[in-house]
């Protein structure tokens, strides 16, 4: 999905981030264009961190407001899991970006490992939300 920040004065010309990022990496991307120091508590990382060969980074995700979905963006592959089914869904988003065929059975490790990385993440983030709750 398309992400825009105008910031006059900060960014003199385009610049073109073309890795998987996620919201968690606003505020200190905010934060790293106006010359701040990024510290806990957040999660996520600059988007211009890294330079022109960046660490490969995942996009995790969940949705509660329709079905109850847990899942991930790794660079190609797109990982999808329905919590009330218990149902994988996997993609190669440069060869399927209109998420038409599943390759779940077809790559049964890689689905296994994402399953394991979205449950463990999901896990994280009710302790993450459980200690730094407010007064």
């Amino acid at each position: 999905m398309p992400f825009l920040i105008a910031a006059p004065g900060a960014i003199h010309s385009q610049i073109r981030v073309r890795k998987v990022v996620s919201l968690v990496d606003t505020a200190p991307t905010v934060l790293d264009l106006a010359g701040l120091t990024i510290q806990d508590p957040y999660q996520g990382r600059s988007m211009l961190d890294g330079g022109l060969a960046p660490e490969p980074r995942m996009a995790l995700f969940f949705t509660d407001y329709s079905l109850p979905l847990l899942g991930l963006r790794d660079g190609p592959w797109k990982f999808i899991y329905r919590l009330d089914t218990r149902r994988p869904k996997l993609f190669n988003l440069d060869r399927d970006p209109g998420e038409q065929t599943d390759l779940a059975r077809e790559y049964a490790e890689r689905v296994a490992w994402y399953e394991q990385v979205v449950r463990n993440w999901s896990a994280s983030q009710r302790d993450y939300a459980a200690v730094n709750r407010g007064p």
